[in-house]
């Protein structure tokens, strides 16, 4: 039964146009106000003050419809009727009852729920709270110049007064609790968009590589490390695949699609724990080979090549061999990213122009 009442509590807003945030601290402060006049009507009882107690049933039937105004996807409409009951219901108490009651706390109340629920600019959130501040001023003057029209006995009054004070407390907080939650799931889903836009704009797209712009990234922090002495050697190499063109000339870009990324699947599960690889061109890949040094990077390329060549990739009733020329020097700290990247890049020429199929070192 609770958690079905937490769920009505906590329900979304249909229109995209709303929060649920707002409609969420609305719900709240309609349920705490509407336990506070139960709790005021068992005072009234309890103390005889049986001549108050018809004020208490419209403020306890217009907090209930302030609940049901949350549901109706119009969260202007129940946050300016929620605001309209609470400064009619204060104002209507200070008369009855006069200040001593302490019923004008409840203007803090309205202030943070004011700030809370209201998306406007700060200058109108102070303009707002120097309203509720004349408010209280002109409540305070009233409450002087007259005579409340019942006045409370001691005891009722100490009572009234203790209530009073502790639903301004719970209702200052459960406000707030609401709103800081939903600023920090907000804050959240910020960071994981966030992380989100940067892991695609640091990736390629068809392999989920790294691109050519986060490779260089990379790069840069190893050069970093290396200044800093926690790097001491790094090779790189650059692969081609030998005859793309024809595969996607003869099989079409779908086969080239898929070429590539089993390519990309094979380089990432044998680069694993040795260094990192990124899409770097249409069909060329850019590997780092970390704390290697090139006759160690040159092992693990050789392995590569040989797992490569045991590769069929599959397109429709076709089985396709791939073979890569690739290009390999160990990574020129001094002299930096480009450097070194078209010391390897001649290599991979070389190759080519060699029979391809092989790595130059």
């Amino acid at each position: 039964m609770i958690q079905k009442f937490i769920k009505v509590v906590f329900k979304d807003v249909e229109n995209e146009n709303e929060t649920k945030k707002v409609s969420v601290i609305l719900r709240l402060n309609a349920i705490i106000m509407f336990i506070y006049f139960i709790c005021i009507l068992g005072v009234f009882l309890m103390t005889g003050e049986r001549a108050s107690i018809l004020l208490l049933l419209p403020c306890l039937c217009a907090y209930a419809v302030a609940f049901y105004t949350t549901y109706l996807n119009d969260t202007k409409f129940a946050a300016f009727f929620s605001v309209f009951i609470t400064v009619d219901w204060i104002y209507i108490f200070i008369r009855r009852f006069g200040w001593d009651c302490g019923i004008q706390h409840f203007i803090f109340v309205l202030l943070v729920l004011g700030f809370t629920i209201s998306y406007r600019k700060l200058p109108w959130k102070v303009a707002m709270s120097a309203l509720a501040c004349v408010f209280r001023l002109i409540l305070y003057a009233y409450a002087n110049t007259n005579e409340p029209f019942t006045a409370l006995n001691q005891k009722t009054s100490t009572v009234y007064q203790i209530i009073n004070s502790v639903f301004v407390f719970i209702g200052i907080t459960g406000i707030l609790a609401i709103f800081t939650k939903a600023s920090m799931e907000l804050e959240q889903t910020l960071v994981q968009y966030n992380e989100k836009l940067h892991k695609l704009a640091s990736l390629d797209p068809l392999t989920g590589l790294l691109n050519r712009r986060s490779m260089r990234e990379y790069l840069e922090k190893r050069i970093k490390a290396y200044n800093d002495g926690h790097v001491e050697s790094m090779a790189l190499a650059i692969g081609d695949i030998d005859y793309f063109k024809k595969i996607n000339d003869t099989y079409g870009h779908e086969c080239g699609d898929i070429v590539l990324k089993r390519l990309a699947a094979l380089f990432t599960e044998c680069m694993e724990g040795k260094g990192c690889v990124s899409r770097w061109g249409g069909e060329e890949f850019l590997l780092v080979f970390r704390h290697m040094n090139g006759d160690e990077a040159l092992i693990v390329l050789n392995d590569l090549n040989r797992k490569m060549k045991k590769l069929q990739v599959a397109y429709k009733e076709e089985r396709i061999r791939v073979t890569m020329t690739f290009g390999l020097s160990e990574f020129d700290f001094e002299h930096g990213i480009d450097y070194s990247v078209n010391d390897v890049d001649k290599k991979l020429y070389r190759g080519k122009e060699a029979g391809r199929d092989r790595t130059i070192y």
